[in-house]
This record gives structure tokens, sequence and C-alpha cells, in this order.
């Protein structure tokens, strides 16, 4: 058996529409599909309908699917009930050309951007989601120097 990587991410959100736009910006992605519920039953969204359009005929959102290149990234609903997040941070393998353009989107966006190492970054979107960017090879290496614990 061979695992080639994520295949998607779905993250809790409190407002479905919200969350596709801010991490559509952030991460330069294309909506592939949204779905939400129309008199209790689940749905598509049809691909020329906007989330604003869909509010307007009661469509109660539900998930928006968004996806890039080989990176895929869904925020669903939460669930009113949950408190605390599911996921600790997010690792995202970039080239030298993504690692830059993100990190500036982050700062747009208002995200302090802490850099660890010349091929790692970290920050927390404002959902309190934490990210963080690579652009060394897999598998990980260490980012930092060994302790002396002589």
């Amino acid at each position: 058996m061979g695992i080639s990587g994520v295949h998607h991410l779905v993250l809790l959100v409190d407002d479905v529409p919200d969350g596709e736009a801010y991490y559509q910006e952030l991460f330069d992605m294309d909506v592939l599909f949204r779905e939400g519920t129309l008199n209790g039953e689940p749905g598509t969204v049809p691909d020329t309908v906007t989330w604003d359009e869909a509010l307007a005929k009661d469509v109660t959102p539900y998930m928006s699917f968004l996806g890039r290149n080989d990176f895929f990234l869904a925020v669903a609903e939460a669930d009113k009930h949950t408190t605390e997040r599911q996921v600790d941070h997010v690792a995202l393998d970039v080239d030298e050309e993504s690692f830059e353009a993100i990190t500036s989107r982050a700062e747009s966006l208002g995200c302090e951007v802490e850099r660890n190492a010349p091929f790692h970054r970290t920050f927390h979107d404002n959902r309190g989601f934490e990210w963080e960017l690579n652009t060394h090879a897999r598998p990980p290496e260490r980012a930092f120097e060994t302790l002396d614990l002589e």
C-alpha cells in the first residue's frame, strides 16, 4: 500500500460562504463545488449560482470544496456544539513561488507570519488554524540546531 500525500483537508467553520472566500483568497484556489440543503434535502449548488444567490433561494450552506493544482481543501459547517478544533496544524509542501505568494497573502489578510527557517514559515489564520509552509524536500528534516544537553 502506498500513500502519496494528503487527499484533502476539511476545516470546520462557523460561516461556510465566508470561510470559502477567505481560503480562496489565502491560497488562490478555485471553487470546485458547493453543497447545501434545501427544504432539508442535501444537494450540490449549481456551478453558475453564487452563495448569495443560493441563500436568497433558502439554501443552507453545508460545504464548499476548493482546489488548486494538487491541493484540495473543504470548508464545512461546524457543529454548533463543537468547542475545540480537531486539527493541530496543517503542513503544506510548497514550491518557492507559492512559499512567497502565500506568505504575502497571509500578511495582507492580517496574519502574523513566523519565519522559523529559510524553508519554513508558520501562521494562524483568522479562524485560529495553524498553517506551516515548507519548501524543503520530504520527509521533514530538523529545522533547528541540536540542543546542547551535555
